[in-house]
């Protein structure tokens, strides 16, 4: 049998806190490391935002002049707005009709009793076995 009197505890309590004391140490290292990236990263990001902005700034041209004027609100005739109006609402019905086939795979319900998977189900599957 093994001897528990004759067991080194000082030293595994030194070894565990070495392991841990390397663990989070390099960890800390980590964190600074893509602390420092990022300082970094972001100063760089800045300077570049700052110099394409100048240069927008420096290219930009003179203001064009206006090339479309509205004279008022009503200047669409009750023809052309129906005739917008009908276009929409086809439009909008032609795609809701389209839609489900145009995103599906298979037709709904031709893979119910695809597999014994799907049969069982994947709850039942994936359920830790119990002892009856």
């Amino acid at each position: 049998m093994f001897d528990f009197s004759r067991v080194d505890w000082a030293w595994g309590g030194m070894m565990t806190a070495v392991g841990m004391s390397v663990v989070f140490g390099l960890l800390a290292v980590l964190w600074l490391l893509l602390w420092v990236i990022g300082r970094v990263d972001a100063a760089a990001t800045e300077r570049a935002a700052a110099r394409v902005a100048s240069a927008a700034e420096a290219a930009r041209p003179a203001a064009a002049p206006a090339t479309v004027t509205i004279t008022s609100q009503d200047a669409l005739d009750d023809e052309t707005i129906a005739a917008i109006a009908v276009a929409v609402i086809k439009h909008a019905d032609i795609r809701r009709k389209q839609a489900a086939p145009e995103m599906r795979t298979v037709a709904p319900g031709s893979q119910l009793w695809a597999s014994r998977w799907v049969a069982v189900g994947r709850g039942l599957q994936n359920a830790p076995w119990r002892r009856r």
